[in-house]
């Protein structure tokens, strides 16, 4: 949606885009070890190329036949207006699970509206695909031949610790299982090492809010359940 007319806004929209370059990623996403420009940064890079050219942003929820949506607004100086919504589906419905869908939603909004890029886009791209599966380092010398030895398994306060963790991070089994499919190809904490077990803490205490759409997002893209 847009108001009848735009010349003006136009005009300082690419203004703002000829003095704007890449966002800086400061934040890391734990599930796909990538990283992504948070919305803080996002806010802070852009907040005075759109003052200085008479741009401003709202972004307010609303609902739409039962759903939750964000609309953004670009506002200029002129009373010119161009406007966006997008669909808010938290997986979870509780004020965690709403709060991250919203956060994810204004970020990818924010930057769609304006036009902006990060330093490449690898978030965006880790949200529609599996993330690759890490390949063994080549080993270029015979190494001397060693009895095999079996991997210890998961530890009784490491089961602990992974369910309580991602119970703290408002995950539910499901999505924790998912990154364990991702990560390890098990279906179970029982299966995994005494290793593994503690990769798998460090992941979910690295999880942030904006973190969470994309653990779902990977759920939805082929966890099954035990």
């Amino acid at each position: 949606m847009r108001s009848e007319s735009t010349k003006e806004i136009a005009t300082a929209l690419s203004n703002f885009q000829g003095k704007m370059t890449a966002v800086k990623k400061d934040s890391i996403n734990p599930f796909y070890k990538s990283k992504y420009a948070s919305l803080d940064t996002i806010w802070e890079t852009i907040r005075k190329p759109l003052s200085e050219n008479g741009l401003s942003i709202a972004q307010t929820m609303d609902v739409d036949n039962d759903k939750s949506v964000l609309e953004t607004t670009l506002y200029h100086t002129s009373g010119e207006w161009i406007s966006g919504t997008q669909l808010v589906n938290p997986v979870k419905n509780d004020p965690q699970g709403l709060g991250s869908a919203i956060t994810y939603a204004r970020r990818y909004s924010l930057s769609a509206i304006l036009g902006l890029v990060s330093d490449d886009d690898d978030d965006a791209n880790t949200a529609t695909k599996p993330a690759q599966e890490a390949k063994a380092p080549v080993n270029t010398v015979s190494p001397p031949v060693e009895t095999p030895q079996r991997s210890e398994g998961i530890t009784p306060p490491q089961t602990k610790k992974i369910h309580a963790t991602a119970k703290d991070k408002g995950l539910s089994p499901e999505e924790a299982r998912a990154y364990m499919q991702k990560t390890f190809k098990k279906n179970s904490t029982k299966e995994l090492t005494k290793d593994e077990a503690s990769t798998m803490i460090e992941f979910l205490n690295e999880i942030k809010p904006d973190d969470i759409p994309l653990v779902r997002a990977a759920k939805e893209m082929g966890a099954k359940e035990e």
